[in-house]
């Protein structure tokens, strides 16, 4: 304060009130400035190491700075503070915007533009839990994926002789691919029905699996189990693969109580692998009935055409005495001609 001019205090006033500082305005500026610089310090001196708990938020465009400048979310009421933190604190414990973290570091005040902003200088970086980590990242792969995935209905093939792509399990002691086939019935002759035995916990096998049929119907099958145990229809590798197929896909995972985001990606879901099969053998019934009556009527229309052809050649025909005295006249008409023409020359 001594560097700004005073003007003498008087002792006291009417008004009870010391007389006040004559400044210039670059000098209120400037003492605004080292008060800010004051408390700014005073951040600094008490800087003893914190714990703060949240969720990474998005990284600041200045990224090809040395330090992300980015919040930290609060979950209980979505408040946040701004964080310092080195890309190589971040990348080495593996990090990324959405995980929930723990943080250690010390609380900083910055002076910008005249502002004084709070930041937390991040010093050690970890998953608040990694198991929960892991999930919450899958969960997100997976709503990207849907997000941008395309979906395009494939009705039902048309064709008599349509083939069927069937994905099992390759354990030996599964029997939904048995259920399946005796649903189907006997309608489908064994060349026309591909099995392809798949690891139906390996979301690369099954992907692989789907990816590689080329049959008008594509059939998935699992039996029942633990919630858990089917995750794996929900990994974006089976989500795209299903999404990228041009077969009718149905869905026969599981019991009723089994639902996955798989079943965004098919034609048809059926409840059961057994299910899966009466939804075959019905629609492929109501397709040869439907081809067999069109064939009937084609046949009836095409020998009625036959009969109508018929008896119109035989009414174009004139009767037998017409066509008698219509010749009688043609000759009668050629003799007088005949003769007319013998007198002429």
């Amino acid at each position: 304060m001594d560097a700004f001019p005073r003007r003498a205090r008087p002792a006291s006033s009417q008004t009870g009130h010391s007389a006040p500082f004559t400044l210039t305005p670059s000098q209120v500026q400037d003492l605004f400035a080292s008060h800010l610089d004051d408390i700014c310090a005073r951040f600094d001196e008490w800087a003893f190491p914190l714990s703060v708990v949240g969720q990474l938020g998005d990284v600041a465009p200045n990224t090809y700075r040395k330090h992300y400048q980015l919040p930290l979310i609060d979950l209980h009421n979505g408040s946040t503070i701004s964080l310092e933190a080195s890309k190589n604190t971040l990348a080495n414990a593996d990090l990324r915007p959405g995980d929930r973290v723990r943080l250690t570091g010390a609380l900083r005040a910055r002076l910008y533009r005249g502002q004084v902003t709070l930041r937390f200088e991040v010093l050690a970086a970890e998953a608040h839990d990694v198991v929960v980590q892991q999930i919450e990242r899958v969960q997100r792969s997976v709503i990207d994926t849907l997000r941008d995935l395309p979906w395009t209905f494939h009705p039902y093939p048309e064709q008599r002789e349509a083939r069927i792509a069937l994905i099992h399990s390759a354990a030996s002691n599964a029997l939904v691919a048995e259920d399946f086939l005796q649903a189907l019935g006997g309608g489908w002759r064994p060349e026309r029905v591909r099995t392809l035995p798949t690891a139906m916990n390996d979301p690369t096998r099954i992907a692989e699996a789907i990816s590689s049929v080329r049959e008008e119907i594509l059939v998935v099958v699992r039996g029942g189990g633990e919630a858990s145990e089917f995750g794996v229809f929900e990994h974006p590798f089976v989500l795209e693969a299903l999404s990228g197929s041009s077969a009718h896909r149905v869905l026969g995972v599981g019991h009723s109580a089994n639902r996955t985001l798989a079943e965004r990606m098919v034609d048809h879901t059926a409840t059961t692998p057994a299910d899966a099969g009466h939804y075959i053998r019905r629609m492929s019934g109501r397709l040869w009935q439907g081809q067999e009556e069109a064939r009937a009527q084609q046949e009836e229309l095409a020998a009625l055409r036959e009969s109508i052809t018929a008896l119109a050649g035989v009414s174009s025909r004139p009767p037998f005495s017409l066509r008698l005295r219509n010749s009688a006249l043609l000759l009668l008409v050629g003799g007088l001609a005949g003769l007319l023409l013998s007198r002429l020359f």
